[in-house]
């Protein structure tokens, strides 16, 4: 087994140890090119039942009204090279995704008085993020492409199978997912041992920054989907 496969392992098995090391070292090239190359596998895999799950949603949201019965027929329709293009446009929402929670995740820990600079923090989200980008990425493309459907899940959200998705409630249960809280507690933990802090100040600060970006994701999906009519 070569060293990055191990590094991949340990991800899993001893998460403190492997995130502060990427933190310590700022290595993340190779398992963030792998990430991007992941999600855009899933989403080429997963991309008729996206297309079709998209066409229905438009088909009964308040669009539909201004679309010829043509335009409703193809909303399904792709061909491979829409297929291929689909697929290529995750890595940038991606990458951005990433960026955007290491800045936020050193902030909140910069707030709390953690050393280290911005690139050690990129460092330990990139190597977390195997948990939730890249395990929790390949169980919902299976679950996605085993049930036809995009409203899978891994979390709380299943407690409430019949509910809309489009309500506050089943927006507000899946912020709690399983690879998601998995994520966040070996960002934690490999926080706390790279910056020589107690552990429980390090989860402290860690839901203090779940609790952010769960309001902020609840709140404008909530209203972006009121705002669009679906």
């Amino acid at each position: 087994m070569n060293d990055f496969s191990r590094n991949l392992l340990d991800v899993v098995r001893n998460p403190g140890k492997a995130v502060s090391q990427a933190m310590e070292k700022k290595k993340w090239v190779s398992v963030f090119l792998l990430i991007l190359t992941v999600g855009s596998i899933a989403t080429y895999v997963t991309y008729p039942v996206t297309k079709a799950e998209q066409a229905k949603m438009l088909r009964n949201s308040e669009f539909a009204a201004r679309m010829s019965e043509e335009q409703l027929e193809s909303l399904d329709k792709f061909t491979p090279a829409q297929r291929l293009a689909g697929s290529l446009f995750p890595i940038p929402i991606t990458a951005l995704t990433i960026v955007m929670a290491a800045f936020f995740v050193y902030m909140f820990f910069k707030i709390g008085g953690a050393e280290g600079g911005y690139m050690n923090f990129f460092s330990g989200v990139v190597h977390a993020s195997v948990i939730d980008m890249l395990l929790g990425g390949i169980v919902k493309c299976v679950l996605i492409v085993s049930q036809k459907s995009l409203l899978v899940s891994t979390g709380l959200s299943l407690l409430s199978p019949t509910a809309n998705f489009r309500s506050f409630s089943y927006l507000l249960l899946s912020q709690f997912d399983l690879f998601s809280i998995w994520y966040l507690s070996a960002l934690a933990l490999g926080i706390a041992q790279f910056a020589k802090i107690s552990a429980r100040k390090s989860f402290g600060i860690t839901a203090g920054y779940f609790l952010f970006k769960g309001t902020v994701v609840v709140t404008f999906s909530y209203f972006t989907m009121r705002l669009i009519g679906i």
